[in-house]
């Protein structure tokens, strides 16, 4: 066994001894590293320039950014305890905290924050955190908008550096930007893109948004996006139906600072922002053959389909029939543009509509009030297709666009089933196989044609007849309760 021993050993000295000579034998290792850049700072001096710019950019606007932490209290999931079962509750329900990240800008030498709304709605507590790192500030709520997703906050601090609001109208697709916030509470990141879209939008109340391909993670709704000059242009918000994950897939959104200022106006002066403004109108859009017919082609507007009874519209005088151009001296894009428009004025302003009624200007001085609770009206039921004879339609050149039409005189029996002044035609049955299918339905009542009246089935067959070939025609309508416009174009 010791011989064993003593082999193994002299073994395990042996090669210690051959490592330590293959060593001895290996060249040493040379490395040189690199002395210089490839290129001087003065062969890219544009690159030099904008690099420099951008920081200074960002170390002066970073300080306006804030982080903020909110905290609310929840129920806790209960555990069942049997004991309860026969002594009843022995504790109160339990509570805990639930915490969330998101970011503000500074907007004002008061310590007023612009963030949004669903970051700050509905908590205990609010901790805003400036980037010159003292401790969290309390800050309070001072009103919000849900409507437009805007809040402002406010905190006690001395030495703020608030930016300044620029001109959102002004911002223009291509144009660098950017985001700096809290994403996923890494305090102060900024982001760089571009703005990739304007004019995006949710629903018909909501605001537009700025599309932007600067990175906007979870934590950085509420914060500045910002121009080359330093001015907030935009509050970042939420990128939700946009990605599943919950994180940036290429997309992000923005509100545009001048939708934010309206908000902080009215949150200044009330506190919360009062409900959107109402004019009072069913609208339909101009489209371009309505518009040639009136003889404004290219223009863009939205048409009156209804207005609603005792709504500021009708006290103004708008009617059914008219074409609005433009909102306070603004051009009126389409029905969603009128619709934003109004509802960023303030309720109790007077605004001049200017539009167009059978050719001839009109100029409405309309005083907007609160929008209702519902705008819906009682559309009514239609009327049951009748039996009477109906006109024969064969009349009308198969290019018509009103060709398959057969219409009679209103059924008595029926008049109820439409408004009270109900004048007009009755739509017996349409021909399935024409372009007057896609719009009118049995039991419609037309009123005009073009603008003129339709009192009996002859004038109706006059005006159809005399619709130019390959033209698009306007009807006035009614169907049930409701009065309404549609344009049935030429025949194909």
């Amino acid at each position: 066994m010791k011989r064993f021993l003593l082999f193994v050993l002299l073994v395990a000295l042996a090669l210690l001894a051959v490592s330590r000579w293959n060593q001895r034998r290996r060249a040493p290792v040379s490395f040189t590293p690199a002395t210089a850049g490839q290129l001087h700072i003065g062969e890219t001096p544009s690159l030099a320039a904008l690099d420099d710019e951008t920081t200074r950019l960002v170390q002066a606007v970073v300080p306006s950014v804030v982080s903020i932490t909110t905290s609310r209290k929840v129920a806790a999931p209960q555990v069942i305890d049997p004991f309860e079962l026969f002594f009843g509750r022995r504790a109160a329900p339990r509570e805990t905290v639930k915490n969330s990240l998101g970011s503000g800008v500074i907007v004002s030498q008061e310590g007023h924050i612009l963030t949004n709304y669903h970051v700050v709605a509905n908590v205990d507590e609010v901790l805003v955190q400036l980037s010159d790192g003292r401790a969290p500030v309390p800050a309070r709520f001072i009103g919000g908008d849900e409507t437009t997703d805007i809040a402002v906050i406010q905190i006690d601090a001395k030495g703020v550096r608030p930016l300044p609001v620029g001109d959102s109208d002004t911002v223009k697709v291509g144009q660098l930007v950017f985001a700096i916030g809290n994403p996923f509470g890494l305090q102060e990141t900024v982001t760089k893109g571009i703005i990739s879209a304007t004019g995006r939008v949710a629903d018909a109340y909501g605001p537009e948004y700025f599309q932007t391909e600067a990175v906007i993670n979870p934590g950085n709704s509420g914060g500045p996006l910002i121009n080359i000059k330093g001015e907030v242009i935009g509050i970042n918000t939420a990128i939700g139906n946009y990605s599943g994950s919950g994180t940036w897939q290429g997309v992000g959104f923005a509100i545009p600072s001048n939708t934010a200022r309206r908000s902080l106006e009215k949150i200044l002066k009330g506190g919360q922002a009062a409900a959107p403004s109402y004019l009072g109108v069913l609208i339909a859009p101009l489209t371009p053959e309505l518009a040639e017919q009136a003889g404004i082609p290219g223009q863009t507007g939205a048409v009156v389909q209804l207005v609603y009874a005792g709504s500021p519209a009708q006290k103004a005088g708008v009617q059914p029939g008219d074409i609005l151009l433009a909102f306070n001296g603004k051009p009126i894009k389409d029905p969603r543009d009128l619709t934003r428009q109004v509802a960023a004025v303030s309720v109790g302003s007077t605004v001049e509509i200017k539009g167009l009624r059978a050719g001839k200007e009109q100029a409405f001085r309309v005083t907007l009030e609160n929008r209702p609770a519902t705008l819906q009206p009682n559309a009514g039921t239609p009327a049951p297709q009748p039996s009477p004879v109906p006109s024969a339609p064969g009349r009308l050149a198969p290019g018509n666009p009103l060709a398959g039409v057969s219409v009679t005189e209103i059924p008595a029996g029926q008049r109820a089933a439409y408004p009270g002044n109900v004048q007009g035609v009755y739509v017996a049955a349409v021909d399935g196989q024409t372009a007057a299918a896609r719009v009118l339905q049995p039991g419609d009542v037309i009123e005009q044609i073009n603008g003129q009246p339709v009192p009996t089935p002859e004038a109706f067959r006059q005006l159809a007849a005399g619709i130019p070939p390959g033209k698009a025609v306007l009807l006035s309508l009614a169907r049930g309760k409701i009065r309404s416009f549609a344009v049935i174009q030429k025949a194909e």
